[in-house]
């Protein structure tokens, strides 16, 4: 090998080097911390699991402990500032605490007696996008409204102005695409899933705004992180009580 084929694998092998080590960006709903706090407690239940078979302690001491998990769940939201889903975690974590001397005890039938009241916060969502609705003198063309109780709706748009729309999913599932859909500026959707989940198909370039309110609820978006700056905008409002909103890419 001469000098000139020693220098080519040399830069070819710095540069696949450099290829294998660069840094991908994070996902947007990819929570670090709630990977920590889970790889804790399995090195924790592991290590309390082999101490009690070794007789140096008795694991059952340790199980009434299990809702420290949550409460450090809802802790490692608040870097993402998922309030209400911090508040949640850590709400169901003290609920099953043992009692302690310096905190409220709570009794779980108390606590499910007020459980209804989650349908009176669906209420009130579908109460605010009555009120101020996301499309609001837009035409039919360039917008949508959506409704599915106990059942499933499918909707396409293939608008050239998309204006946005409202999704509610109530014990059922909508299934909205926007792959053939163009915004000139900003659009934006209101949604609401109750016992249900709403999934969104959003063309790639679009920047995605994630206003949802997750209460027992999830929010998963699986966009593309690097779009263009001055991209189109998508803000989607909302909530998902006991219910899901997925947004993604249609398939290729």
């Amino acid at each position: 090998m001469n000098d000139d084929e020693r220098r080519r694998v040399s830069i070819d092998a710095d540069g696949l080097s450099r290829h294998d080590l660069r840094i991908k960006p994070r996902k947007r709903g990819d929570n670090p911390w709630a990977r920590l706090v889970w790889g804790a407690a399995i090195l924790a239940a592991g290590v309390i699991g082999w101490l009690d078979h070794s007789g140096s302690l008795h694991a059952s001491d340790f199980l009434p402990w299990w809702p420290l998990v949550f409460i450090a769940l809802g802790v490692a939201q608040m870097p993402h500032r998922q309030w209400v889903s911090a508040v949640a975690l850590v709400a169901i974590g003290m609920l099953f605490l043992p009692p302690l001397p310096f905190l409220p005890h709570f009794r779980v039938s108390a606590i499910v007696a007020v459980w209804p009241l989650l349908i009176s916060l669906g209420g009130v969502s579908l109460i605010r996008q009555a009120l101020s609705p996301a499309a609001k003198g837009a035409s039919k063309a360039d917008s949508f409204h959506t409704v599915a109780v106990m059942g499933g709706v499918g909707r396409a748009v293939a608008s050239s102005d998309f204006a946005g729309g409202d999704a509610v999913a109530v014990m059922g599932g909508c299934e909205i695409n926007l792959g053939g859909a163009k915004i000139t500026k900003e659009a934006t959707i209101d949604v609401l899933a109750f016992w249900g989940g709403i999934d969104i198909r959003v063309p790639r370039g679009w920047r995605i705004e994630n206003h949802v309110n997750a209460i027992l609820g999830g929010v998963v978006d699986k966009t593309d992180d690097n779009v263009p700056a001055g991209a189109p905008r998508l803000i989607i409002r909302g909530s998902a009580i006991m219910g899901g909103v997925e947004v993604k890419h249609p398939k290729r």
